[in-house]
């Protein structure tokens, strides 16, 4: 079938063949694997539409069809199509990586047999921009297939080109599991995050509209949640109790920030049905989850510490109790929003490693699982496959390592953005499966595995992977575990070392100027608590929104991280603004010592309990202590006097702190000028002996003066009188 024909050979075909590709098959960039989309020697683009049985068995058929087009400026003839397929199974799983990714035309192919007898013609000529259909079928008993195993698979495209050559125009790439009815199975242990970017305020307003979008029908979670509910016997739920608790605010309405301004936010019932669904899929998962430790007294859901914090980066700045805040009051916010209790707390670590620092804090704070890529703890010995459970050591006692497979993360993170991507991904996910179910021995003490996102914010296609979880639980090579049934495996049975974190891993962290930022919010925090008299419903919503502030989410968005701890700091001192002292002008001591009147107000709804110092500048001229336990009842106003003496005689500027009932500073600094009336009183005094001894100097010299002339005049008339 022709999809484009009669296209002139303009200079503008590219864009018109990507044009028809992405609007044709909805693809991204082509929405070609990486073999297909390379250049060399492929003038068709090649797209898969299906490939039936998923897990061949002896009697099917193997069915591939799809799409092509003809992305080049030149008419290609007696186009066909045919299948091949290598000669042995693969050996590692390295290999799977490196023939996905594989040109089409490599040095080396591995595909040993092109079975001709798949070959089908498609089209006799194929105009520039002209596309067809294609498929391609044999009876599984006919393919050279030998011991069990994972076999490369290839579709190739043939065509002729001007000069009448035939040779490979295009195709692409995957695998085709060849695994008995009777394989020995591997378990499988899906991890499912449901974690969001907690950008809320301390009065509950959200910065932006993402949650709210993301939680109604079509956004992230919600399709998450859908994929979930339909497989809650495949699924281990993880999720952020900040999630679930924004979720509840905003059944009961929310506002979202607009810059200065607020709006209404419109989606309140879809967050409450949100959660309800939720719910719902968590009891539908008691069923299925823990069948071998038997707890179905709790919900199968196991949560992050609250908002997700970057325990690493935290405990670096040296703010680890704020971790052990998120840690131990994770379980209790899920709790109390669900109803009933949840599996555990554990830590999601976001690089995928932990440093021994941060372990042993979390440890401390009674988190007793953490989840890692399986890199970060390989087994001792060589050649050995890691499975999904080991023991992280700490100070305090080892913690369950649940160690997520890297290669099947990144066969989660491939491109689904079309139906042939999409198939593409899960032939691959399939054929990493299938090789390590061959790959780890039967006798092995742990046959788990566990499968989870890089990126636990993560954003598949929800068909994708709806497809991928149908395929999974079809295969005779796996079988669902939960994550309850892996942590009562033995943890130790395989040896292991632990994983560097380096550079990279530390440089991924929230900065540390960032967290200057938080640590002063922090501590404004708690002076503000301490002179409160009752702090409850007033001080814990800014304690949660300084957790949400410290989230591993803000690592890659830092402009949204920016603008919360802004947004808390400017409420918290707009809230410690109301607790000041009303002194200023200038306050005239009747000595160099005296009392310095100041009044303090407070217009807060409960009362406080505070200290006051006077602070000179320079302090060496000031002498005064402080006065505390002065309490102050809501909306009024106290006034004291504290003891001051001033060194010097000028005027001395002085500011009136508030302080803490332990003597830390709190709220804005007061100034006042203080003047000593005493070093006045002596300044005159000065003054006036100044002035008589300056009249008496005046006196003295005159008389002096007045003699020496006169007896001047004596001697000169002795000398003119001759009788003398």
């Amino acid at each position: 079938m022709v999809f484009l024909s009669d296209r002139t050979r303009s200079w503008h075909r590219s864009a018109l063949v990507i044009s028809f590709l992405v609007s044709t098959f909805g693809l991204m960039g082509l929405g070609l694997s990486p073999a297909a989309a390379d250049p060399t020697g492929s003038v068709l683009a090649v797209v898969v539409d299906r490939i039936t049985p998923i897990s061949p068995q002896p009697g099917d058929t193997l069915r591939i069809s799809g799409k092509l087009l003809n992305s080049s400026d030149s008419v290609l003839t007696k186009i066909s199509a045919r299948l091949g397929i290598s000669a042995s199974p693969i050996e590692k799983r390295a290999q799977i990586a490196q023939q996905s990714e594989l040109e089409l035309n490599p040095e080396a192919e591995p595909i040993d047999y092109f079975l001709n007898k798949t070959k089908v013609l498609l089209s006799d000529a194929l105009q520039p921009g002209d596309g067809a259909n294609f498929e391609v079928s044999i009876p599984v008993n006919d393919l050279p297939l030998g011991r069990d195993g994972v076999y490369a698979l290839m579709v190739e495209v043939l065509g002729a080109d001007g000069s009448g050559n035939v040779r490979r125009q295009g195709g692409f790439r995957t695998f085709i599991p060849w695994m008995g009815p009777d394989s020995n199975p591997i378990d499988l242990v899906w991890l499912w995050p449901l974690i969001d970017y907690p950008a809320q305020e301390a009065n509950k307003v959200l910065l932006n509209d993402e949650v709210p979008r993301s939680l109604a029908p079509g956004g992230r979670l919600d399709s998450l949640l859908t994929v979930g509910a339909d497989n809650v016997d495949k699924v281990s739920w993880v999720a952020d109790p900040q999630l679930l608790q924004v979720s509840q605010d905003m059944a009961r309405g929310y506002q979202v920030r607009n810059g200065q301004s607020l709006s209404v936010g419109d989606l309140s019932t879809q967050s409450g049905q949100w959660i309800s669904r939720l719910t719902e899929a968590l009891l539908a998962s008691q069923d299925f989850d823990s069948v071998k430790s038997g707890k179905n007294d709790r919900l199968p859901l196991w949560v992050t510490p609250y908002a997700d914090i970057d325990a690493g980066a935290v405990t670096a700045a040296g703010m680890g109790t704020n971790v052990v805040r998120s840690t131990t009051m994770a379980a209790g916010v899920a709790s109390n929003v669900l109803g009933q209790a949840v599996s555990g707390t554990l830590y999601w670590a976001p690089s995928g490693r932990l440093n021994k620092e941060t372990g042993d804090l979390l440890a401390s704070s009674g988190v007793r699982t953490v989840i890692l890529r399986a890199n970060a703890l390989p087994p001792s010995q060589p050649n050995t496959i890691s499975t999904g459970l080991g023991v992280l050591g700490t100070t305090y006692n080892g913690m369950n390592a649940v160690l997520v497979d890297p290669g099947l993360s990144a066969t989660l993170s491939l491109n689904q953005s079309s139906q042939s991507n999409a198939i593409l991904m899960r032939q691959r996910f399939l054929a990493e499966t299938a090789l390590m179910s061959q790959l780890i021995r039967e006798d092995a003490p742990s046959r788990i595995i566990v499968a989870g996102p890089r990126d636990i914010r993560w954003n598949p296609s929800p068909e994708a992977l709806n497809a991928l979880l149908s395929a999974t639980g079809s295969v005779p090579w796996l079988q669902s575990a939960s994550l309850s049934d892996l942590l009562i495996e033995n943890s130790t049975a395989i040896a292991r070392k632990r994983g560097g974190y380096g550079p990279k891993s530390q440089k991924a962290e929230l900065p540390s100027a960032y967290l200057k930022r938080v640590q002063r919010a922090s501590d404004e925090l708690a002076a503000f608590t301490a002179v409160l008299d009752n702090p409850l419903g007033i001080t814990r919503p800014y304690a949660e929104a300084i957790l949400r502030a410290q989230s591993s989410a803000w690592r890659v968005d830092p402009a949204t991280g920016e603008e919360l701890i802004s947004s808390i700091t400017s409420s918290l001192r707009d809230q410690t603004d109301k607790v000041y002292a009303l002194s200023q002008g200038t306050i005239t001591l009747s000595g160099e010592s005296g009392l310095v009147p100041v009044t303090i107000a407070n217009d807060l709804d409960r009362s406080v309990t505070i200290g006051v110092q006077l602070r000179g500048d320079p302090s060496a001229r000031l002498k005064s202590e402080p006065l505390y336990e002065i309490t102050i009842g809501p909306g009024k106003k106290v006034s004291v006097e504290l003891a001051a003496t001033i060194v010097g005689g000028r005027a001395l500027s002085a500011g009136v702190q508030l302080l803490t009932p332990e003597g830390q500073k709190f709220g804005r600094v007061a100034q006042i000028d203080l003047v000593s009336t005493a070093y006045a009183r002596a300044a005159g005094w000065v003054i006036g002996a100044a002035f008589v001894a300056i009249v008496l100097f005046v006196v003295v010299g005159i008389t002096r003066r007045v003699h020496k002339v006169a007896t001047n005049a004596r001697s000169d008339s002795q000398k003119n009188d001759p009788y003398v």
